[in-house]
Parts: C-alpha cells; sequence; structure tokens
C-alpha cells in the first residue's frame, strides 16, 4: 500500500509538473505572438511624412544653444510644411500617373500629363531648397496619398474615373496652396518664401483649370 501510494503520488506530481510546464510554454508563446503584432501595428501606423517630420525636428532640437527657442520652432515650422508639400505632390504625381493611363477624356488625360511635367519641375526646386536646409522630405507617399491613389484605381474607367481624378487633384491642389502661403509668410529664407509665392500661385491655378475640366465634363 506505501509503495503504490508513492507511486501514485510521484504521477500526480509529474502530470502537475507536465501540466504546469505546457501552460508556461503557451503563455511565452502568446506573449511573444502579442510583442510581434504589437511591433507591426507601430510600424504601420507611423506615416512616411510623421517620420521625417520626427527627424527634421530631431536635428533642429539638436542644433547649437547658440539658437533661440523660437528660432528653433520657426525652423520647425517651415521644415514640417516643406515636408507637407513634398508628400502633396507626390499624391498629384501619382494621381496623375493613374490618370494618365486610364483617363478616357482626352481633356482630362493631356491635364494629367502637363502636372507629371510640372509637379516634376517643382518637387525638385523643393528638394534642392531642402537639401541646402538640411531638411529631409518623404519618399514615399504618406496615408493620406496612398488612400486617395486607391480610390482612383477602384474607380470605373470612364466619366466616373475622370471625375474622380480631378476631385482628388482639386483637394490636393488646395492642401498645396494653403502650405504655400504658409511657406510664404513664415519661410525662414528668401528662397523659400520666393517659393512658396510662386507654388501658391501656381496651385490657384491649377484648382481654376481643374474647375473648368469638370465643367466641361459635366
Amino acid at each position: 500500500m506505501t509503495f503504490r501510494w508513492y507511486q501514485q503520488n510521484v504521477m500526480n506530481m509529474n502530470n502537475s509538473a507536465t501540466r504546469a510546464g505546457l501552460i508556461g510554454i503557451t503563455t511565452v508563446c502568446l506573449l511573444l505572438v502579442a510583442i510581434g503584432l504589437l511591433t507591426v501595428v507601430t510600424s504601420c501606423s507611423t506615416d512616411s511624412t510623421d517620420k521625417v517630420k520626427q527627424a527634421n525636428d530631431k536635428r533642429i532640437d539638436g542644433q547649437a544653444a547658440v539658437f533661440s527657442n523660437e528660432a528653433k520652432d520657426d525652423a520647425k515650422s517651415m521644415a514640417d510644411k516643406m515636408v507637407d508639400l513634398a508628400s502633396m505632390q507626390q499624391t498629384a504625381n501619382q494621381l496623375s500617373q493613374e490618370a494618365s493611363r486610364r483617363a478616357t477624356n482626352p481633356q482630362v488625360k493631356a491635364y494629367a500629363q502637363r502636372v507629371i511635367s510640372a509637379n516634376q519641375q517643382a518637387d525638385n526646386e523643393l528638394r534642392r531648397l531642402a537639401t541646402e536646409l538640411k531638411i529631409e522630405l518623404p519618399a514615399t507617399l504618406s496615408s493620406e496619398g496612398k488612400d486617395r491613389l486607391a480610390d482612383l484605381q477602384h474607380a470605373e474607367p470612364g466619366v466616373a474615373l475622370d471625375l474622380k481624378y480631378l476631385d482628388e487633384m482639386s483637394k490636393v491642389a488646395k492642401k498645396s496652396a494653403n502650405a504655400a502661403d504658409d511657406l510664404a509668410d513664415a519661410g525662414t529664407t528668401d528662397a523659400v518664401r520666393s517659393y512658396g509665392k510662386k507654388l501658391k500661385k501656381t496651385q490657384e491655378d491649377a484648382d481654376d483649370a481643374i474647375k473648368q475640366l469638370k465643367n466641361a465634363i459635366n
């Protein structure tokens, strides 16, 4: 009786240890999966424009103490507007490339092709200014830009797609004009202020052209 009782207790202890071990392993695995998912979500939630804005802020904050906090704030604000403009120009370029391939109205297709050419020049000038000022600009579409492009890609070819392109471009032109206006007023260099003034006029003209195209289609 004593031996059998001992055997049974040993078996029970082994079973308990096994169950505890399995529970421990399962807990660790679930924890690792949760950490992995959190990492993916965190990386995906950081927009391309947010990343470069954070990098620019860090660089500006690290400048010599001879720069006042006010001067640093002005530099950050200017950098943010330049980042926004670069992002919107990328969006306009991608939208226009899509429209140049799929638009059915010859006027819309021709407009999209003109936008691609004009945007390339404006983007080159903006990136030259950014390089001189050591400001980082986004290399990929923002989350907003990706959403706009996806909406256009899902539009049915024909009048629906042509009008969707013009609607999206009008929104981008208005946002670009506002950001350019801010640069024209608060840019920290003459070159940046001049660029902002010129780009504001360009975007306002673009919005007028879009309205005329929409009226012609409708």
